[in-house]
C-alpha cells in the first residue's frame, strides 16, 4: 500500500479506527427547522462513510438551543425526540464502515441573530461602535446549565450510538471564551486565572466523561486563536495536558477565532499543511493521539504521520469535493482525487445559511438525487464550445453518461478561466481542478480540438443534437484616449499569459480597475519587481468587493502591507500616453509615470455563436461567462444543469 501509515488502524480508548483519515465536523445547514437529522443530510454522510474515512465526525449539534444556536438549520441534541434521528445516521455511517462521532457545542456569544435572544458569553459583551448589548454575561447558575446541558447530550448521543464524542472547544465558541483571557473577563470560580478559566472545560469535560463510559472523548482546540490577548500556541501546551488529565482521549487541533481570525479557520488558499507546526507542539505534550487538519494530499497526510507531526488526519473541505478521496488514496478505485483547492464556495454558503455546497461537487448536500443512466445519452451527439472549467466539466460529465461529445477551444491549451484564477500570488491550487479536469478529459472518449475558434458552421457540419456553449467573455472596450496604445494590456489577457506576459514588463506601472481582478494584477506584478500604483473609482473599503471574504480579507492585507504597491480610491483614468497616465480625482488631477498601463475594468460575456446558432435553429445552452460572467463553481454547476437538462428525465450526471 502506497500509503501505509495513513491506512494503518489506530486505538482510541474503546474504539479501533480503521484507518487514520477523519472526516472531520463541519456544517451542513441540511438538518430540519428544529435542528433535527433529515433523509439528505443521512445520504451525505453515508457518502463519505462509504468513500473510506476512518471515522465520520458529524457537525456540531448545539446542546442547548435555548441559548442560542450557530446557524439557522444547526443540528440540535437538546431534546429526547431528536435521538432517532441521529440514530439513523449513526447506523447509515456504521453500515460502510466508519466509526461515528458527533461533536457537542455551544455558540455562546456567536449565536444567530433570533427576535427576543441576547446572545450568551462568559462576560458581557458590547458594540464597539455604538456600546449596544451583543451578549450577557452568564451568571453562575446558567453556567451550571451548560454543564448540565453538555451531560445530557452526550447522554442522547449514547442511545443514538454514537462511538466517540467530541467537545468543541475553539473557534471564539463558548468553551474556547471561556478560557480565553480575551473573552473571560470574570472574577469568581468560572473566571480569573488560568485554572479558574478553565472551570467550565473540565467541568463539562466530566459531566460528559460520566455519561460515555468507555468510549473516546475528543477535544477540539485552537492551537493559536490569532486574537488579542488570547490564546497561543505556548497556552495551549499548557492547558492540552490539563484537558488530558481530566478524561481527554485525543486533541484535535484547529486554529483561529470568530472573533476576528476566521481566515485562520476556515482559511482561503494558503500553504499545505502549516498547522503541522502547532500541532508538533501539542503532540509533544500530551500522550494521546492528535488530530491535525489542513491537508488536501495523501502525500502530505503520509509525510506528517512518518514525521510524527500528527497521529489522525481530519479532512472537511476536501470531503465535501471528494467523498472517495479516502478510497482513491488507498487505491480502491481508479481515478484521481477531486482536488480542493479553499476556494470558500462552501463555506460562503455556511455564511449565508444556506444548505452546503462544493465548486467541483454540485452533488455536495444532494445526494438524494439519483445519478442518470450511462447510457441515457446513446446515440446522440453533443458539441461543447469553451474548454475553461464550465466546458470541460460539460464535456465530462455529457460523456459519462453516453453522450458522443466533441469538444472546441480556441486556446491551444485547456484551462481557460481557470488558468487566469490561478495566475496571481497564492492561487496556484486552482491549478490542481485545471490539472485534474485535463486528466479526466483525457482518459475519456471526448473528441478535443484545441486552437480551434468554433463557428456556426463547424458546428453545423457536425450536426450535433445540443449545443453547451462556454466559450466565456471578451474584455469591455474603452473609451480612454490612448487605450490601444502599446503600453496599455488587459488585466484578463495578462493573467491567461502570465508567464511570458508579465515577466517581460517594464515599470513603473499602473492597474487601472480596483475589483478583484485587479487588485490581483497589481499584487502579481509587484511580484515581478514592479513598482505598481492601484487606481480605483471606488471608495477604499471597497476594493475587491466581490471577493470571497476570506480571501479578500487576506488579500487586502497583503495589498497594504507591499512595499511596492500604492492604491488611489476615488480616482479616474482620463488619458494613457506612452509614458504617462492622467488621471481626476476628487478635488484633483495629476499625472503618475507609467511604463505599462494594465486595464482591470471588467468584462462581457461572448453570446455572438450562441444567437447564431439559435437563428439556425440549434438547441444551444449558455453557461459559465457566456451565460453572465460568473466564477468557477457556478461555471461547473451549469454545466452540470445542462447536461440534466439534455439527458431529459430526473436525475443528475456524476460531478466532472
Amino acid at each position: 500500500m502506497k500509503y501505509e501509515r495513513l491506512f494503518s488502524e489506530v486505538r482510541m480508548r474503546g474504539v479501533t479506527l480503521p484507518n487514520r483519515v477523519v472526516m472531520a465536523a463541519m456544517s451542513t445547514g441540511l438538518a430540519d427547522e428544529r435542528g433535527w437529522i433529515t433523509d439528505a443530510q443521512i445520504a451525505y454522510y453515508a457518502e463519505r462513510a462509504r468513500g473510506g474515512v476512518g471515522m465520520v465526525v458529524v457537525e456540531f449539534a448545539c446542546v442547548a438551543s435555548s441559548f442560542g444556536i450557530s446557524e439557522k438549520t444547526q443540528v440540535t441534541l437538546d431534546d429526547d425526540r431528536a435521538v432517532s434521528g441521529h440514530a439513523r445516521l449513526v447506523a447509515a455511517v456504521k453500515a460502510e464502515g466508519a466509526v461515528a462521532g458527533l461533536q457537542l457545542q455551544m455558540p455562546g456569544q456567536f449565536a444567530a441573530p433570533r427576535p427576543g435572544l441576547v446572545p450568551i458569553a462568559p462576560s458581557e459583551v458590547r458594540s464597539r461602535r455604538d456600546g449596544s448589548l451583543r451578549a450577557r454575561g452568564l451568571d453562575p447558575g446558567e453556567v451550571e446549565d451548560v454543564v448540565r446541558a453538555f451531560g445530557d447530550a452526550a447522554a442522547r448521543a449514547v442511545a443514538a450510538g454514537y462511538d466517540a464524542i467530541e467537545l468543541h472547544g475553539a473557534h471564539g465558541y463558548l468553551l474556547h471564551a471561556f478560557m480565553s483571557p480575551a473573552m473571560n473577563h470574570r472574577d469568581d470560580a468560572w473566571g480569573g486565572d488560568l485554572m479558574r478559566r478553565l472551570t467550565l472545560p473540565l467541568a463539562v469535560i466530566a459531566a460528559v466523561r460520566a455519561e460515555i463510559g468507555d468510549r473516546p472523548l475528543l477535544y477540539r482546540l485552537s492551537a493559536e486563536d490569532y486574537m488579542s490577548g488570547g490564546l497561543s500556541i505556548d497556552d495551549m501546551t499548557t492547558i492540552a495536558p490539563l484537558l488530558v488529565g481530566a478524561g481527554v482521549d485525543g486533541i484535535d487541533v484547529s486554529t483561529g477565532s470568530i472573533a476576528g481570525s476566521l481566515e485562520r479557520t476556515i482559511d482561503p488558499m494558503s500553504r499545505e499543511g502549516w498547522r503541522f507546526d502547532l500541532t508538533r507542539r501539542i503532540k509533544a505534550a500530551v500522550d494521546v493521539p492528535v488530530v491535525g487538519i489542513g491537508t488536501r494530499w495523501p502525500e502530505t497526510a503520509e509525510a506528517a504521520l512518518e514525521a510524527g507531526d500528527v497521529d489522525l488526519i481530519a479532512l472537511g473541505r476536501p470531503l465535501l469535493a471528494d467523498p472517495a478521496w479516502a478510497a482513491k488514496a488507498r487505491g480502491d478505485r481508479s481515478e484521481p482525487i477531486r482536488p480542493c483547492t479553499s476556494c470558500n464556495w462552501c463555506a460562503d454558503r455556511v455564511f449565508k445559511h444556506q444548505p452546503t455546497g462544493c465548486a467541483e461537487n454540485p452533488r455536495a448536500g444532494r445526494e438524494l438525487v439519483p445519478l442518470l443512466p450511462r447510457d441515457i445519452g446513446r446515440g446522440r451527439r453533443i458539441v461543447v464550445v469553451g474548454g475553461g472549467p464550465g466546458g470541460m466539466a460539460a464535456a465530462i460529465q455529457a460523456e459519462s453518461v453516453g453522450f458522443d461529445v466533441t469538444l472546441f477551444e480556441r486556446g491551444t491549451s485547456l484551462g481557460g478561466g481557470l488558468i487566469a484564477s490561478a495566475a496571481p500570488p497564492d492561487k496556484e491550487n486552482l491549478l490542481w481542478y485545471r490539472d485534474y479536469l485535463v486528466e479526466r478529459l483525457e482518459s475519456s472518449g471526448v473528441d478535443v480540438h484545441l486552437g480551434v475558434q468554433a463557428s456556426a458552421d463547424a458546428v453545423d457540419a457536425i450536426a450535433p443534437f445540443a449545443v453547451i456553449h462556454a466559450q466565456g467573455a471578451t474584455s469591455l472596450g474603452h473609451d480612454i484616449p490612448g487605450h490601444d496604445g502599446p503600453t496599455v494590456h488587459s488585466a484578463y489577457d495578462l493573467l491567461l499569459d502570465e508567464t511570458e506576459a508579465v515577466a517581460a514588463l517594464p515599470g513603473p506601472a499602473v492597474v487601472y480597475g480596483g475589483g478583484e481582478t485587479g487588485c490581483e494584477t497589481a499584487e502579481l506584478l509587484a511580484a515581478h519587481g514592479l513598482d505598481v500604483t492601484l487606481v480605483s473609482r471606488s471608495r477604499d473599503s471597497e476594493l475587491a468587493r466581490a471577493a470571497e471574504p476570506l480571501y479578500r480579507k487576506v488579500l487586502l492585507g497583503r495589498l497594504r502591507a507591499n512595499p511596492r504597491l500604492t492604491v488611489i480610491t476615488e480616482s479616474e483614468l482620463v488619458a494613457i500616453t506612452p509614458t504617462d497616465v492622467a488621471l481626476a480625482g476628487v478635488g484633483q488631477a495629476r499625472r503618475l509615470p507609467a511604463a505599462t498601463v494594465v486595464l482591470a475594468q471588467g468584462r462581457r460575456s461572448d453570446t455572438g455563436l450562441h444567437a447564431e446558432l439559435t437563428a439556425r435553429g440549434r438547441r444551444c445552452i449558455l453557461i459559465g461567462d457566456a451565460a453572465g460572467i460568473a466564477r468557477i463553481g457556478e461555471a461547473v454547476h451549469q454545466a452540470m444543469a445542462a447536461v440534466r437538462d439534455l439527458a431529459g428525465t430526473a436525475g443528475e450526471p456524476a460531478p466532472a
